[in-house]
């Protein structure tokens, strides 16, 4: 990325989700010092640049907040140098990072959207279902989250509301580690039957819908071939892998 990508941001709020999950948000200022908010659209991330750590070019973090919010915001799990440093931020620090880009998303907005996500991976599609609720309410959304624990099922209560209130939006969240009973929690290892249909936890026909996958390169990557498996199309299965950092 050259230089001329590389703007000023500065930490207006944190919110923490779990010991090691947080949501910075983030506004950029102009020359007279006036707070802004950069375009993009749901899906797209940025990449965040720390110098000291001979990383030139900087890593990538999926915006969470919805374009409509009038705010950017990352959520980000603390597991390497880079997330860790972000994790260590306070509100009014800067922070240097790039303009919002990236190809993650589909080109309509009529298609029923069926969303399989890894962990932190959550974030993109948090922004996703609230720029699709708020453009085409009625538009059907499913969201398959897998975590390992039950802190990192973040943004529980917020989904539950918005479940209510859009009978169209259905999220089923899956936990591998924590044994204990969650309402609303599936002890058990996400399947390619529960997302394309063949059980009774989601009943989705594979040939109305698109599938966007996000996560680890192994999560992603068996995902894949499972929907492949099944007879999805490959032009109606969208992907974005991330490494640890």
């Amino acid at each position: 990325m050259i230089q001329e990508n590389k703007i000023n941001y500065f930490v207006t709020k944190i919110v923490t989700h779990a010991p090691n999950i947080k949501t910075i948000y983030l506004e950029c200022r102009d020359g007279t010092g006036k707070a802004y908010t950069p375009v993009f659209r749901a899906g797209q991330f940025i990449n965040v640049y720390f110098p000291e750590t001979g990383t030139p070019e900087g890593k990538a973090y999926s915006i969470s907040s919805a374009p409509h919010e009038d705010i950017l915001a990352i959520t980000v799990k603390a597991v390497g140098e880079f997330s860790n440093k972000l994790h260590q931020l306070k509100v009014g620090d800067r922070l240097t990072a790039s303009m919002p880009y990236g190809y993650f998303y589909t080109e309509t907005e009529t298609s029923e959207l069926v969303m399989i996500a890894g962990g932190i991976s959550i974030a993109p599609f948090r922004s996703m279902i609230l720029d699709s609720l708020q453009k085409k309410p009625n538009r059907k959304l499913a969201l398959f989250h897998s975590s390992r624990t039950y802190d990192e099922s973040i943004f529980r209560d917020e989904f539950a509301v918005l479940e209510k209130r859009f009978p169209n939006l259905k999220v089923f969240r899956y936990v591998t580690r924590d044994k204990v009973a969650n309402v609303g929690i599936i002890h058990e290892r996400l399947k390619i039957e529960d997302i394309i249909g063949t059980t009774d936890k989601a009943k989705l026909d594979i040939h109305t819908r698109e599938f966007l996958i996000c996560g680890s390169i192994n999560f992603v990557g068996e995902l894949w071939k499972g929907l492949r498996k099944a007879g999805v199309p490959e032009d109606v299965i969208y992907t974005e892998s991330f490494f640890s950092h």
